[in-house]
């Protein structure tokens, strides 16, 4: 689930990287074009204007940008978020499989065990059997 959440963040971070970017390349081609008009402008009323208007698109693409940096910032702290979890699960993981290595060797020493106890049985019935025959003659 996290993964997914994960997955969902990073692909609207993408998309909304993208879509700054195209605003970013549209603002900036408007400056460009202001500019321009900036150099045929003869009245200081109409350059005040554009060079307000001018400000309002620097300041538009600046907030763009402390976006993107979030964006990518959250981005990060999601991946390292992922890392630790991977983390996590791979030590579950191991545990796992070394307590269940471990449950293995207990068993398997348990089988020997029973076995070595069925020979010592039979032994013993063999040498009791042997003992009854000796006492016989």
């Amino acid at each position: 689930m996290l993964f997914v959440q994960i997955e969902d963040a990073e692909k609207r971070a993408e998309d909304e990287e993208q879509f700054d970017k195209a605003i970013i390349e549209k603002l900036k081609a408007e400056i460009k074009k202001d500019e321009e008009e900036e150099a045929r402008i003869a009245s200081k009323a109409e350059r005040a204007a554009k060079e307000k208007e001018v400000k309002r698109l620097l300041a538009e693409e600046k907030k763009i940008e402390r976006k993107e940096r979030a964006a990518e910032k959250a981005e990060k702290k999601l991946l390292a978020e992922e890392k630790q979890t991977k983390k996590v699960l791979q030590a579950k993981i191991d545990a796992e499989r070394a307590e269940e290595a471990k449950y293995e060797a207990i068993e398997k020493e348990y089988e020997r065990a029973e076995a070595v106890a069925e020979e010592d049985e039979v032994e013993l019935r063999l040498a009791k059997k042997m003992a009854g025959r000796l006492n016989k003659k």
